[in-house]
């Protein structure tokens, strides 16, 4: 027979979702790659914006009051473009799985799209789906279906692992965030001990503490009164190389009594990740 069959026309209809199943793959990709670049501006920008002279420009200049403006608002649209790329990630699977079962069976497809009422023939045509060539052995049959299902299985477990991998990442990522906050902590403590022995504030070997340091995520130092911890690793969107930082010092004359400055990165991508750094040590009433 020539022309569009009635399994001709059914795996041309499987043939466009698939087309269209990678199409939205495509978007996808592209949207990901765009959202990436978009939230790296965004958190420059807003870094930019965090310091001196940055509040300064943001106060006393129109140009950069709007872009800050747009800069918030952007921000603001960042989580629900991220939604975007599940849906459009679910889409895509979804069109190529039914792709998939209609070119791998496309006499049952043709069935189901005239259930649906998407696609009809003359009833005393004899072109029909059960005219169209042998029809498939009950063996063939569940071989396919059992392809089509264990294909499918794959595409859902690929989702699955990639979702626990993510998972994963942010269980090590906070991980590492308390590990240094408790070296942080332990900085201060000592430091209160020893204060309140000596009167001063004591060095990394007064206080029988290690100068340096380095775990997986991040490298300590103790320089004199001041704890560093800089970051080796990039931190979910928080670069690698930022630094938190403690300072101990004494204020007053006649008594004396100690401080600390505790200092958090300006990137609001690595501030987030310790809301409570600055108050470290710090005494509850």
């Amino acid at each position: 027979m020539n022309g569009f069959t009635p399994v001709r026309t059914a795996r041309v209809i499987a043939g466009c979702i698939a087309l269209l199943g990678m199409f939205c793959l495509l978007i996808q990709r592209i949207l990901a790659t765009v959202l990436q670049m978009a939230n790296q501006g965004v958190q420059m920008g807003l870094a930019r914006y965090n310091n001196f002279t940055g509040r300064m420009a943001a106060q006393n200049f129109a140009e950069d009051k709007q872009l800050l403006s747009l800069l918030h608002d952007v921000e603001k649209i960042l989580p629900s473009a991220e939604s975007a790329l599940t849906v459009l990630l679910v889409l895509a699977i979804v069109f190529l799985a039914v792709a998939l079962v209609g070119l791998a069976l496309p006499r049952q497809f043709g069935h189901v799209l005239v259930a649906l009422k998407l696609l009809k023939w003359q009833a005393n045509s004899s072109d029909s789906l059960e005219a169209e060539g042998p029809q498939l052995t009950p063996k063939q049959k569940k071989i396919a279906i059992i392809s089509v299902g264990s294909l499918l299985a794959v595409i859902i477990a690929c989702v699955c692992i990639s979702s626990c991998v993510e998972k994963v990442a942010e269980a090590s990522r906070a991980s590492s965030i308390e590990t240094m906050q408790s070296h942080a902590l332990e900085f201060i403590q000592n430091e209160k001990l020893y204060f309140s022995a000596k009167k001063v504030v004591g060095s990394a070997k007064a206080m029988s503490m290690a100068d340096s340091l380095d775990d997986d995520d991040f490298t300590y130092r103790i320089k004199g009164s001041k704890f560093e911890a800089v970051s080796k690793v990039q931190l979910g969107e928080c670069a690698a190389g930022t630094k938190w930082s403690v300072s101990a010092s004494t204020k007053g004359f006649f008594t004396k009594d100690l401080v600390f400055y505790r200092a958090v990165p300006k990137d609001p991508a690595c501030a987030k990740l310790t809301p409570g750094f600055k108050e470290l040590g710090r005494n509850k009433q």
